[in-house]
Protein backbone atom coordinates (compact mmCIF):
# COMPACT_ATOMS: atom_id res chain seq x y z
CA UNK A 1 0.00 0.00 0.00
CA UNK A 2 2.95 2.42 0.24
CA UNK A 3 4.08 1.97 -3.21
CA UNK A 4 0.41 3.08 -4.55
CA UNK A 5 0.69 6.28 -1.87
CA UNK A 6 4.54 6.99 -3.14
CA UNK A 7 3.10 6.42 -6.83
CA UNK A 8 0.10 8.34 -6.25
CA UNK A 9 2.55 11.29 -4.39
CA UNK A 10 4.79 11.54 -7.25
CA UNK A 11 2.08 11.93 -9.75
CA UNK A 12 0.50 15.00 -8.28
CA UNK A 13 4.03 16.34 -7.85
CA UNK A 14 4.69 15.92 -11.73
CA UNK A 15 0.82 17.12 -12.20
CA UNK A 16 1.75 19.86 -10.56
CA UNK A 17 5.08 20.91 -12.40
CA UNK A 18 3.59 20.62 -15.64
CA UNK A 19 0.34 22.54 -14.82
CA UNK A 20 1.94 25.41 -13.38
CA UNK A 21 3.25 28.72 -15.26
CA UNK A 22 6.89 27.99 -13.84
CA UNK A 23 6.91 24.53 -13.89
CA UNK A 24 9.79 22.60 -15.37
CA UNK A 25 8.15 21.59 -18.76
CA UNK A 26 7.30 24.61 -20.38
CA UNK A 27 4.92 24.22 -23.79
CA UNK A 28 7.60 25.80 -25.60
CA UNK A 29 9.89 23.17 -24.74
CA UNK A 30 7.47 20.63 -26.53
CA UNK A 31 8.62 20.22 -30.51
CA UNK A 32 6.61 21.71 -32.78
CA UNK A 33 7.25 18.89 -35.39
CA UNK A 34 5.31 16.16 -34.12
CA UNK A 35 7.33 13.55 -32.17
CA UNK A 36 10.86 14.27 -33.44
CA UNK A 37 12.95 15.04 -30.90
CA UNK A 38 10.65 14.81 -27.99
CA UNK A 39 11.17 12.20 -25.31
CA UNK A 40 8.56 10.32 -23.31
CA UNK A 41 9.06 9.16 -19.87
CA UNK A 42 6.70 6.74 -18.38
CA UNK A 43 5.86 4.52 -15.61
CA UNK A 44 2.80 2.50 -14.46
CA UNK A 45 1.06 -0.79 -12.98
CA UNK A 46 -0.42 -3.88 -15.16
CA UNK A 47 -3.25 -5.62 -14.82
CA UNK A 48 -3.77 -9.12 -16.38
CA UNK A 49 -2.62 -12.61 -16.29
CA UNK A 50 0.06 -11.82 -13.47
CA UNK A 51 -2.08 -9.58 -11.11
CA UNK A 52 -4.20 -11.93 -9.95
CA UNK A 53 -4.36 -13.57 -6.00
CA UNK A 54 -3.71 -10.29 -4.36
CA UNK A 55 -4.71 -12.24 -1.32
CA UNK A 56 -4.67 -15.37 0.27
CA UNK A 57 -1.93 -17.69 0.72
CA UNK A 58 -0.44 -16.43 -2.53
CA UNK A 59 0.17 -13.00 -2.58
CA UNK A 60 1.45 -10.01 -4.26
CA UNK A 61 4.77 -8.72 -3.13
CA UNK A 62 5.62 -6.24 -5.66
CA UNK A 63 3.00 -5.30 -8.05
CA UNK A 64 3.63 -5.95 -11.79
CA UNK A 65 5.76 -2.23 -12.64
CA UNK A 66 7.00 -1.05 -15.44
CA UNK A 67 8.75 2.19 -16.55
CA UNK A 68 9.21 3.42 -20.15
CA UNK A 69 11.80 5.93 -22.07
CA UNK A 70 10.88 7.03 -25.73
CA UNK A 71 12.78 9.24 -27.75
CA UNK A 72 11.44 10.93 -31.28
CA UNK A 73 12.98 9.59 -34.40
CA UNK A 74 10.34 11.27 -36.23
CA UNK A 75 7.37 12.77 -36.61
CA UNK A 76 5.41 9.92 -35.93
CA UNK A 77 7.43 7.64 -34.50
CA UNK A 78 9.28 6.95 -31.10
CA UNK A 79 11.28 4.52 -29.79
CA UNK A 80 13.34 3.14 -26.25
CA UNK A 81 14.39 0.92 -24.07
CA UNK A 82 11.32 -0.40 -20.77
CA UNK A 83 11.86 -2.76 -18.02
CA UNK A 84 9.17 -4.14 -15.72
CA UNK A 85 9.14 -6.46 -12.41
CA UNK A 86 6.59 -8.33 -10.03
CA UNK A 87 6.93 -10.49 -7.58
CA UNK A 88 4.35 -13.55 -5.50
CA UNK A 89 4.85 -15.60 -2.85
CA UNK A 90 2.95 -18.43 -1.23
CA UNK A 91 3.09 -19.34 2.30
CA UNK A 92 0.81 -22.30 3.40
CA UNK A 93 1.83 -24.31 6.78
CA UNK A 94 5.44 -25.54 6.64
CA UNK A 95 5.99 -24.29 2.59
CA UNK A 96 7.28 -21.10 1.11
CA UNK A 97 8.15 -20.26 -2.05
CA UNK A 98 8.23 -17.22 -4.36
CA UNK A 99 8.85 -16.21 -7.88
CA UNK A 100 10.29 -12.86 -9.04
CA UNK A 101 9.24 -11.44 -12.73
CA UNK A 102 11.92 -8.82 -14.55
CA UNK A 103 11.32 -7.89 -18.11
CA UNK A 104 13.43 -5.39 -20.23
CA UNK A 105 13.61 -5.04 -24.06
CA UNK A 106 12.55 -1.80 -26.34
CA UNK A 107 9.47 -0.59 -27.66
CA UNK A 108 8.73 1.13 -30.87
CA UNK A 109 5.47 3.67 -30.91
CA UNK A 110 3.38 5.05 -34.37
CA UNK A 111 1.50 8.20 -32.96
CA UNK A 112 -1.41 8.01 -35.02
CA UNK A 113 -3.67 11.58 -34.06
CA UNK A 114 -1.51 13.98 -36.51
CA UNK A 115 -2.00 11.32 -39.38
CA UNK A 116 -5.36 10.73 -38.52
CA UNK A 117 -5.86 14.03 -38.79
CA UNK A 118 -4.05 14.93 -41.53
CA UNK A 119 -5.40 11.81 -43.73
CA UNK A 120 -8.93 12.04 -42.72
CA UNK A 121 -9.25 15.70 -42.30
CA UNK A 122 -10.10 15.35 -38.52
CA UNK A 123 -9.90 18.04 -35.75
CA UNK A 124 -8.53 15.71 -32.89
CA UNK A 125 -6.66 17.64 -30.20
CA UNK A 126 -3.23 16.77 -30.40
CA UNK A 127 -2.43 18.84 -27.48
CA UNK A 128 -5.06 16.22 -25.50
CA UNK A 129 -4.64 13.29 -26.92
CA UNK A 130 -1.84 10.75 -28.02
CA UNK A 131 -3.35 7.62 -29.66
CA UNK A 132 -0.37 4.90 -30.39
CA UNK A 133 0.36 1.62 -31.65
CA UNK A 134 3.60 0.20 -29.53
CA UNK A 135 5.57 -2.94 -30.32
CA UNK A 136 7.85 -4.29 -27.53
CA UNK A 137 10.27 -7.20 -27.45
CA UNK A 138 12.30 -7.88 -24.94
CA UNK A 139 13.08 -10.84 -22.22
CA UNK A 140 11.58 -12.33 -19.08
CA UNK A 141 13.65 -13.53 -16.07
CA UNK A 142 11.70 -15.71 -13.99
CA UNK A 143 13.75 -16.29 -10.65
CA UNK A 144 11.93 -18.99 -8.56
CA UNK A 145 13.15 -19.52 -4.66
CA UNK A 146 12.39 -21.42 -2.17
CA UNK A 147 13.96 -22.97 1.28
CA UNK A 148 11.00 -25.93 1.63
CA UNK A 149 10.96 -26.71 -2.31
CA UNK A 150 14.51 -25.43 -3.84
CA UNK A 151 14.41 -27.28 -6.78
CA UNK A 152 10.88 -27.98 -7.28
CA UNK A 153 10.89 -25.21 -10.62
CA UNK A 154 13.52 -24.25 -12.22
CA UNK A 155 14.84 -20.24 -13.22
CA UNK A 156 14.05 -19.53 -16.52
CA UNK A 157 14.23 -16.79 -19.59
CA UNK A 158 11.88 -16.19 -22.51
CA UNK A 159 11.56 -14.20 -25.45
CA UNK A 160 8.38 -11.38 -25.18
CA UNK A 161 7.08 -9.75 -28.45
CA UNK A 162 3.57 -7.73 -28.41
CA UNK A 163 1.61 -5.83 -29.83
CA UNK A 164 0.18 -2.96 -28.28
CA UNK A 165 -2.03 0.12 -28.62
CA UNK A 166 -2.47 3.04 -25.84
CA UNK A 167 -4.29 6.22 -25.52
CA UNK A 168 -2.49 9.57 -23.28
CA UNK A 169 -4.77 11.95 -22.20
CA UNK A 170 -2.90 14.93 -21.31
CA UNK A 171 -4.10 17.14 -18.00
CA UNK A 172 -1.11 19.48 -18.44
CA UNK A 173 1.02 20.86 -20.96
CA UNK A 174 3.46 17.79 -20.55
CA UNK A 175 1.95 15.76 -18.28
CA UNK A 176 -0.58 12.69 -19.27
CA UNK A 177 -2.51 9.69 -17.74
CA UNK A 178 -2.39 6.36 -19.99
CA UNK A 179 -3.90 3.61 -20.18
CA UNK A 180 -2.24 0.45 -22.62
CA UNK A 181 -3.95 -2.91 -24.05
CA UNK A 182 -2.53 -5.78 -25.80
CA UNK A 183 0.45 -8.44 -25.11
CA UNK A 184 2.64 -5.86 -22.45
CA UNK A 185 5.38 -7.40 -20.60
CA UNK A 186 3.35 -8.18 -17.16
CA UNK A 187 -0.52 -8.00 -18.08
CA UNK A 188 -2.80 -7.24 -21.14
CA UNK A 189 -3.79 -3.92 -19.79
CA UNK A 190 -1.47 -1.21 -17.87
CA UNK A 191 -2.49 2.23 -16.09
CA UNK A 192 -0.13 4.84 -15.78
CA UNK A 193 1.52 8.67 -16.35
CA UNK A 194 3.81 9.87 -18.72
CA UNK A 195 6.04 13.04 -19.00
CA UNK A 196 6.81 14.38 -22.42
CA UNK A 197 9.71 17.10 -22.31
Amino acid sequence: MKRIFTFAAIALFALQLSAGNNGLFQKDTIKSEGFDGVSLLGGGLYLGYYSYNFFGTRSLSIPPIKAYYEYGIHEYVTIGPFVGMARWSYRYINSDYSWTFYQVGARGSLHLVSLINNVLDANIDESKVDWYITVLSGLEIRNYSSQTFPDLYDNRVRVILGPITGVRYYIGDNFALFAEGGRGALGYLSLGVSLKF
